[in-house]
């Protein structure tokens, strides 16, 4: 699904607001040997991401697949050149995945272990779920924040485009 753009922040019952981060989407598919990430256009990007793949592979059990946007952080904000040098680093990219590390910011639960789809159900049990199984994840697997409060989605979008916020979702 890709963002359409707004003049205003839209205010109603049942809306809940996300912060659009400047990365890669990208779904992650754990596996028992492993984890596939997948860009949107369907190629895999595990090769570009080793950090991110074993971060995925440590937080979640096999049957897990996740929607959410790859990043790296560069001085408090995210640097998307860093994400694009990936993919023509060629030697120099295991140097690039050490002074530079990706993250995983995950904003949806698609399968949760062992492999229970959860496309048909509402948005909100998702993020329930996807909050319970990433508690104890490592810090390059992100939980994107959320709200239903129309004043906070405002105030990250004026406040957070400095590190990198692109808008609101």
């Amino acid at each position: 699904m890709l963002a359409k753009p707004v003049g205003n922040v839209p205010e109603g019952p049942g809306l809940s607001y996300e912060p659009k981060w400047d990365g890669w989407r990208a779904l992650a598919f754990r596996q028992h040997n492993g984890v596939y990430l997948q860009s949107r256009a369907g190629r895999d990007l595990g090769t570009y991401f080793p950090d991110v793949v074993e971060a995925v592979c440590r937080a979640v059990a096999p049957g897990t697949v996740l929607d959410g946007e790859l990043v790296v952080w560069e001085r408090e904000r995210t640097d998307f050149s860093q994400l694009q040098r990936r993919v023509t680093a060629g030697t120099d990219r295991e140097a690039l995945v050490r002074h530079h590390p990706a993250h995983y910011v995950v904003f949806d639960l698609l399968s949760a272990p062992p492999g229970l789809p959860l496309l048909g159900k509402p948005l909100a049990e998702r993020r329930a779920l996807l909050t319970s199984l990433l508690a104890d994840a490592p810090a390059q697997v992100t939980l994107s924040p959320a709200s239903t409060d129309v004043g906070q989605a405002t105030e990250w979008l004026h406040t957070w485009t400095a590190a990198g916020l692109e808008g609101l979702l």
